[in-house]
């Protein structure tokens, strides 16, 4: 799952611009009545150390989503892990119970897989993180309970690159004001100064952490009935999870 995973994500941005955002948003009613979105979208975080950084906020998001999405969203959500590995591939399967302001509860089943790549062949020899996650169809010990609850089937690949760039030069204006006086008096010494500075500002680079993401999101036609407000209430937050996640990283990554 994660090498294929992988593959499609960087089929789908080879000719892209990794530097530049993105976002593809493609929204629609199946044959069968499901609400579908399907979501390809770029994220970059600066001032982070490294990928490792990111990565490890991620995985604390999903260890953690209940918590989150409770507070970020004001539902009331549920978690039951049952059963987590951790050896060098992280993998764990869990279910999610979220009921929304309008009193509607989803519920999601998912297995989740995450990967930390020192030196990836498929990004050049450089380091790389891949967090797959994919929808359990058919789960006996928990099964979906579709004349009560919303089904909503997530598949999405999360890929992690290291990109470089020279830091963004400080704005001297305020220096300016401040110190134009001195500037004035301090004669070619002052000047030389300032144009070492800047020389060294210009050759300083910065990491750059580029997020890459894919998803698939399936909300299944409830089988009970539903008002139209908590109908489009659920489809217009379809993609909330995941924008809520990429709140919870950039938090933890600039805490």
């Amino acid at each position: 799952m994660i090498t294929r995973g992988c593959q499609y994500v960087v089929a789908r941005s080879q000719h892209l611009d990794l530097m530049k955002p993105q976002l593809m948003d493609h929204r629609y009613e199946d044959a069968q009545g499901n609400f579908c979105c399907e979501r390809f979208e770029f994220f970059h975080f600066t001032g982070v150390q490294s990928i490792r950084q990111v990565f490890d906020a991620i995985k604390y998001f999903m260890l953690n989503m209940e918590i989150t999405i409770s507070e970020a969203l004001g539902h009331t959500t549920v978690r039951e892990d049952y059963d987590t590995v951790d050896d060098g591939t992280s993998i764990w399967n869990y279910r999610l119970l979220s009921t929304d302001s309008h009193g509607i509860t989803s519920e999601v089943n998912k297995v989740v897989l995450t990967e930390y790549f020192e030196a990836s062949a498929q990004m050049g020899g450089r380091p790389c993180a891949v967090v797959v996650t994919d929808s359990v169809d058919v789960d006996e010990l928990y099964p979906y309970n579709p004349g009560e609850r919303v089904r909503r089937d997530i598949s999405a690949t999360t890929v992690l690159t290291e990109m470089r760039r020279n830091k963004q030069k400080r704005s001297m204006s305020t220096e300016s004001e401040q110190g134009g006086d001195t500037v004035a008096s301090g004669g070619d010494e002052e000047a030389s100064r300032g144009d070492a500075e800047g020389a060294d500002d210009d050759s300083e680079e910065e990491i750059v952490v580029v997020m890459q993401r894919a998803a698939f999101m399936k909300m299944h036609k409830p089988e009970f009935e539903i008002s139209r407000s908590a109908m489009r209430s659920l489809k217009e937050g379809i993609a909330s999870w995941g924008e809520v996640e990429v709140q919870s990283i950039r938090g933890a990554v600039n805490a």
